[in-house]
């Protein structure tokens, strides 16, 4: 391993560690923080980040399966966090965020929401996304999602 793919895995796993604290103590009363996501692995190589979700009762939609909302917070949560790295300093709001469901996932079940960075330009980031249950190993959705890399800086001006 090259040491710039060396590099550039550590400052990955150190970016998303720093999210997952963001989102799970500095935000823990927001949605962010309710979502009660983990680290389940990255690899800046292959430009992927994986984040997993215990699905919990309060998410849970009229028949006791995880309400489509949040899966598309769960995805939202872990291509962000993506897409903010290769924002640099620079704020990433999502554009758009195109959700397919495929089958339910249960309350108790935890989905794995992997993140993939398809095109990683100066001023917007492709990605898509494939969560799974845990459980079952089974395909639960998939999400497209685009960014915009915000220099905030030069939009202050």
């Amino acid at each position: 391993m090259s040491d710039n793919i060396k590099n550039g895995q550590q400052r990955l796993e150190e970016h998303a560690e720093r999210t997952l604290y963001e989102n799970n103590v500095v935000q823990k009363d927001t949605l962010n923080g309710m979502m009660k996501s983990r680290a389940a692995g990255c690899s800046f190589e292959d430009k992927t980040l994986t984040f997993e979700f215990p699905v919990q009762q309060w998410q849970a939609n009229r028949v006791g399966n995880l309400h489509g909302g949040m899966i598309c917070a769960a995805f939202d949560l872990t291509i962000a966090a993506l897409a903010r790295f290769y924002a640099g300093e620079n704020f990433a709001p999502t554009i758009s965020l195109d959700v397919k469901y495929v089958r339910p996932v249960k309350v108790g079940d935890t989905m794995v929401v992997t993140a993939r960075a398809t095109a990683t330009g100066r001023r917007i980031t492709q990605l898509t996304g494939e969560a799974y249950s845990k459980d079952s190993g089974k395909l639960v959705a998939t999400a497209a999602s685009v960014y915009m890399n915000v220099d905030t800086v030069k939009e202050r001006a």
